[in-house]
């Protein structure tokens, strides 16, 4: 099933942008990653909620970074108790070059 529509809600764009703009001003690295959680349903990808994952990036290349894995199973996990029937999550970057 193809994806025609994504909503996403404001606490999600607010949480971006906030954790973008922390991160550029304590920290060299251009670039957030986050996981975005939601639905998917006839078409239409719901955005509900999202969280940040710390991350490092290798000191000789820049497109080789490294996720705390620990942090994301324990956030993971704990957004799965509490998600409603049909969340689904996918990971999302931002890269320096590309527009936010």
């Amino acid at each position: 099933m193809s994806i025609e529509t994504v909503v996403v809600h404001p606490l999600v764009l607010l949480s971006v942008v906030d954790h973008y703009n922390r991160i550029d001003k304590v920290s060299s690295q251009r670039r957030v990653v986050g996981i975005l959680l939601g639905s998917r349903r006839k078409g239409v990808l719901d955005v509900s909620n999202s969280f940040a994952v710390p991350f490092d990036e290798d000191e000789k290349d820049s497109d080789v970074y490294f996720l705390d894995h620990d942090y994301l199973e324990c956030m993971y996990a704990m957004f799965k108790k509490v998600k409603r029937e049909g969340e689904d999550c996918r990971m999302v970057s931002h890269r320096p070059e590309a527009p936010l």
